[in-house]
């Protein structure tokens, strides 16, 4: 069985649905490229603290990715791991999410597990049997549910903003396919070594360059400087993107990606109870019946590969080859 597995896809969803709170919080005060580069910049900065000082152990050099070794025909999958998320992801995410109104957005996004399953199916050939697809279904009627019901938000969704989320949709998917073929050959920490370290030379890039054309790049630093707003990225900075993310890559490479996305619902209720919690708000019926589904997607999900993990073992061991893809 894969316990840990199991808790970390948990875990990384309850790190997701807090930070929605902080990344709210941030973006009242400051723009939205600077939230990003500088979250990133900050989660690779600790990395390569820690990494300098030897307190997490981390093979892969950055000067690995560029010289030949043994590992060399498997960075492609690397990169694309990194790329796909949190680059591309989080662009497509946040140009989808300023185009279309609340209720298409998180309708949309509570389509994920029909893309993951749809990638799992191409890259690997595997697929959830017909009773998880039956959780799976259970649960995104769940979260769509929720959705519909909590958001009073008026205004038109345009086209490009849809198609902005399918996109992100699509290499939300993606992301998860190379992670796992990425981890046949690397660790989850040195995936997301990598993954910190792209995101903060992509975003800082655009955002060096932003700030130039202001004529304000001496400022660049300033959100820094305000105790709030550190709390905040090192919250979205080291608990998001540095753990949340290990947790997603250590996940993946040991459960399939449709299991994997039967965890996505998670975040959907620690964000709705943070907001009870701090916020103030409450929970409405359309809570206490969209829950339930979320929950028993997770659990159903799980439950039959648990079963199917136990009756594999005690028919014999056998090559995981899905991850062995090359």
């Amino acid at each position: 069985m894969n316990i840990l597995a199991y808790l970390a896809a948990v875990g990384k969803c309850i790190i997701y649905g807090a930070t929605p709170f902080f990344t709210g919080a941030l973006s009242e005060k400051i723009d939205v490229l600077d939230l990003l580069a500088l979250r990133f910049l900050l989660s690779f900065v600790v990395f390569l603290i820690l990494k300098t000082f030897k307190i997490i152990k981390i093979e892969l050099k950055i000067k690995d990715i560029f010289k030949k070794n043994p590992r060399t025909p498997h960075i492609k999958n690397l990169i694309f791991t990194a790329l796909f998320e949190p680059v591309l992801y989080m662009l497509f995410e946040t140009l989808g999410i300023s185009m279309t109104n609340g209720v298409t957005t998180a309708v949309l996004l509570s389509l994920a597990p029909i893309f993951y399953c749809v990638g799992e199916f191409i890259f690997f050939r595997q697929y959830p049997s017909f009773l998880q697809g039956v959780f799976l279904t259970l649960g995104m009627a769940g979260a769509a549910y929720i959705a519909v019901c909590t958001s009073t938000e008026g205004g038109k969704s345009s086209f490009f903003g849809i198609l902005f989320l399918i996109l992100a949709l699509t290499v939300g998917a993606l992301f998860c396919v190379f992670s796992r073929k990425s981890s046949a050959h690397f660790t989850p920490l040195e995936i997301t070594f990598v993954s910190s370290m792209l995101g903060a030379v992509c975003f800082n890039s655009v955002n060096v360059v932003r700030h130039i054309v202001k004529g304000d790049i001496l400022h660049y630093f300033d959100p820094y400087f305000d105790l709030e707003n550190l709390l905040g990225f090192a919250v979205l900075g080291v608990c998001s993107t540095i753990f949340a993310t290990m947790m997603s890559n250590y996940a993946l490479s040991k459960i399939k990606i449709s299991t994997f996305s039967a965890f996505g619902g998670v975040s959907t209720i620690v964000t709705v109870l943070i907001g009870v919690i701090f916020a103030g708000e409450k929970l409405m019926y359309f809570h206490y019946i969209g829950f339930p589904f979320i929950l028993a997607r997770m659990i159903g999900v799980c439950v039959i590969d648990i079963i199917r993990d136990r009756k594999k073992l005690k028919e014999g061991p056998s090559i995981d080859t899905d991850v062995k893809v090359k």
